[in-house]
């Protein structure tokens, strides 16, 4: 199972994490005074963190390049059936000279593969094209054919070829910034639930300060207003905290 942020969404702990800070300063005596995990530098560590994860890059942004490039793909790919089906026509013309039958030719398992949208065999089965080109050139160019148009049908498929690599090395960079991502996510949420817990704890005798710290509290907070202004402002609220506590560190 993965990783449960109680009912928070990813992007709503920034938020979260700023509220709760809130609280932190307003209390840091007690917190002090319980544990000297929260002195010196605690503060600097989680307001680090929170910034981490606002200026991290979100899939989405690697899912909208990853539809891009399989766009580009498979507009190349589709653009090897016409240069196929020539080369099919003077297969056809060229039949009773050629070492294997016009139907054998290749080309018509080659489009099954675009229409399948498999790089690979898409790949493969225009090598076997290409070899029976190779090995039939005088018969078909006697019909017409052009090396021109074999240059280009092997232009195409390198063209595809490589365009599929880029798009696998997106969609694997994709997953590895998902998994980056929620071990940043996953930190974050350590020192929110660590604080919240620790907030209760300390604050037991003061019932509005104990709700305070609960996340059944905060969360009402978080989505009293939009995610997105909730989110820019917490990141405003970051960095003149990073300032501040700049600024304690050099007096």
């Amino acid at each position: 199972m993965g990783v449960s942020f109680y009912k928070f969404r990813q992007e709503e702990l920034p938020v979260v994490g700023e509220l709760l800070l809130q609280m932190f300063e307003r209390d840091r005596g007690a917190f002090e005074k319980f544990s000297p995990e929260y002195k010196g530098e605690f503060l600097e560590i989680v307001v680090n963190q929170i910034r981490k994860v606002l200026n991290m890059t979100q899939a989405p942004t690697l899912r909208a390049e990853i539809k891009r490039k399989t766009s580009d793909l498979y507009q190349c790919v589709d653009e090897i059936i016409p240069i196929l089906d020539l080369i099919a026509a003077y297969a056809k013309r060229a039949n009773a000279a050629l070492t294997v039958k016009a139907t054998d030719f290749g080309v018509a398992q080659a489009k099954k593969e675009i229409r399948k949208r498999n790089i690979e065999g898409v790949c493969t089965k225009v090598k076997v094209v290409e070899q029976n080109i190779t090995n039939n050139l005088d018969a078909l160019k006697e019909r017409g054919y052009t090396e021109a148009l074999g240059t280009e049908l092997i232009d195409m498929t390198q063209k595809a070829y490589k365009l599929n690599l880029l798009q696998e090395e997106k969609i694997r960079a994709k997953k590895q910034l998902v998994v980056n991502n929620m071990t940043e996510y996953t930190l974050l949420w350590c020192f929110l639930k660590d604080l919240s817990e620790t907030g209760k704890l300390l604050m037991k005798s003061d019932k509005q300060k104990c709700d305070g710290y609960k996340f059944s509290h905060i969360i009402k907070q978080v989505r009293k207003s939009k995610p997105n202004a909730d989110i820019a402002n917490s990141e405003e609220l970051i960095n003149e905290k990073s300032n501040q506590v700049v600024v304690s560190e050099e007096v």
